[in-house]
């Protein structure tokens, strides 16, 4: 039996209240977050504007095309310098730094094939924010290496200068 294949056109006729997220043409449906989980992606907003100006910071969801079968929405993204989000048909150009705030639900997908995609697009930085384990990823995607932040420890971007956030503050309750 053959594998249906969506694509780009597919995911604009769901109505605007789905989330979802094509993979190499699967169609994946994406839960809505946690208020914990969007408490955390509020703070990582907050701490990024500081940085890098509100005109390069987009939160979810934004769709991030890879190609016309690949669709991602990463819970926040940084535009390159010099770049600002603007009206349609505008398309957002490759992030240079994403995070994803892990959840059970999208934990697998978000440490293995997202972070793949993220590599092929050019992404920069990945971090993958665990509020289960209160721990950053920082993942260099051109390296492949990772450095991992714990609870009194400070987690630092080497993709954005300046950039820095205090592991125990983000998932104090």
């Amino acid at each position: 039996m053959a594998r249906t294949r969506f694509t780009r056109e597919d995911l604009e006729q769901l109505p605007e209240d789905r989330r979802a997220e094509l993979h190499e043409g699967d169609l994946v449906m994406v839960p809505a977050p946690d208020p914990y989980h969007q408490r955390i992606v509020g703070d990582l907003h907050a701490a990024l504007r500081d940085v890098v100006g509100r005109d390069r910071v987009l939160i979810a969801p934004t769709d991030v095309v890879l190609d016309e079968e690949t669709v991602l929405q990463p819970d926040l993204l940084v535009l390159p310098t010099g770049t600002r989000a603007s009206r349609r048909p505008w398309r957002i150009p490759a992030p240079v730094w994403i995070a994803e705030v892990l959840s059970p639900q999208t934990a697998e997908r978000d440490r293995g094939p997202k972070l793949r995609l993220y590599a092929r697009l050019g992404v920069r930085e990945a971090w993958l924010v665990d509020p289960d384990a209160a721990s950053i990823e920082v993942r260099d995607l051109q390296s492949g290496t990772a450095t991992f932040f714990r609870s009194g420890e400070k987690a630092r971007s080497a993709t954005l200068a300046g950039f820095a956030v205090d592991v125990t503050e983000l998932f104090a309750v």
